[in-house]
């Protein structure tokens, strides 16, 4: 069972209401014999700093925005924020219930959600914007991830990740550029709690010609 506890947090120079899960270590724990942890019931260092880029970044009126893994939602809701249209998705229907009440609560309503599984991607649409936190660290779904990248995107587009260093991460990121993808880093310096993280960002552009 889910327990909500809607907080007010700091992105920089935005406060807005996140419903965070109050028993998130319990639902960890008790899922440590399952296949698929359910990561997303935390807010993530790295979805801070997505969020305080978006918020901090260009105006977002009239672009299309899509968010993977978006897990309590942060981010997306940070764009909606902005004016983008956004689309949250992820592997987790729950989840994206979360990120639901959360725009509500902000009053944000260009947010649409669609449950998503990488490996079989189907939503049709393209984006201007593709975001995402903490979604490039495992190794067998990195590929499905890029197909993403390149079916998703229009043309122009941009991609932005944030990542708080994972070596699986950063070695998707290498392959990305070997390959021939723009690749623009920064760091972004997140407080949380006690504690001081210093998140990567990727800003991502596919190369001019990307077969699937």
């Amino acid at each position: 069972m889910i327990e909500l506890n809607a907080t007010l947090i700091d992105i920089g120079n935005l406060k807005l209401k996140i419903n965070l899960i109050a028993n998130s270590e319990k639902i960890l724990t008790d899922s440590m014999t399952e296949e698929e942890t359910p990561l997303w019931v935390e807010l993530w260092p790295s979805a801070l700093a997505l969020a305080r880029l978006l918020w901090e970044g260009e105006d977002l009126a009239g672009k299309s925005v899509l968010e993977l893994g978006a897990g309590l939602g942060l981010p997306g809701v940070v764009a909606g924020l902005k004016g983008a249209s956004v689309l949250q998705t992820d592997y987790e229907s729950e989840a994206l219930k979360v990120a639901q009440e959360t725009a509500k609560m902000n009053n944000v309503e260009n947010i649409r959600t669609a449950v998503a599984d990488w490996r079989n991607f189907d939503i049709t649409e393209t984006f201007d914007l593709i975001i995402g936190s903490d979604i490039m660290y495992h190794p067998v779904l990195n590929p499905y991830l890029k197909k993403i990248f390149l079916q998703s995107l229009k043309p122009g587009g941009k991609i932005l990740m944030c990542d708080a260093g994972r070596l699986e991460g950063l070695a998707f990121v290498e392959r990305l550029v070997q390959e021939g993808w723009g690749i623009k880093e920064q760091r972004v310096p997140i407080k949380q709690d006690r504690f001081d993280y210093n998140i990567y960002a990727f800003n991502i552009t596919p190369p001019a010609s990307s077969p699937l």
